[in-house]
């Protein structure tokens, strides 16, 4: 199941040439997640408060491939941009979307290159202000045609948008 990321409307293209990504990146992995602090006072469960969320960086891994010199650049001098990145899958012979994550003015706040003597594998953080996670392409047993299922969430107004 390839995933792919378009970085700032193509500004940066990459080597994909499936139908619906052409120029995209290809990622291997792709890293978020959101925590929050919850106490459970002992006798008193009922009464449990919690923190704010901790949104994470989201952290993708990828091959160097022509895109990644430009890439570097960003991590250097780069400005927010806005970065999507699509999960997808083969339904019926052709790619489809399923999640789709649309994050705005991001930054790449972190840029590693690592090889053990084979190609270069690379490692990217991207820190972002607004993040939009979508469900989309399939109902709740799989099947095609399901009505999206969207979260937006704004990190300066620290709440779902």
């Amino acid at each position: 199941m390839p995933i792919y990321m378009n970085f700032n409307n193509l500004g940066i293209k990459g080597n994909v040439t499936a139908e619906g990504h052409q120029d995209w990146i290809e990622l291997n992995s792709c890293q978020w997640g959101v925590g929050r602090g919850i106490s459970s006072p002992t006798g008193a469960s009922a009464d449990r408060e919690s923190s704010a969320p901790s949104i994470s960086e989201v952290v993708v891994t990828k091959q160097w491939e022509f895109s990644s010199p430009l890439l570097i650049q960003e991590a250097l001098q780069g400005e927010g941009v806005v970065v999507l990145i699509h999960f997808t899958k083969t339904a019926a012979g052709k790619l489809e979307n399923y999640l789709e994550i649309t994050l705005t003015n991001t930054m790449l706040s972190g840029y590693s290159v690592s090889s053990g003597g084979d190609a270069p594998s690379e490692s990217l953080s991207l820190n972002f202000t607004k993040v939009e996670v979508k469900h989309v392409g399939s109902d709740i047993q799989g099947k095609s045609g399901g009505q999206p299922v969207v979260v937006n969430y704004d990190l300066a107004l620290a709440k779902i948008v």
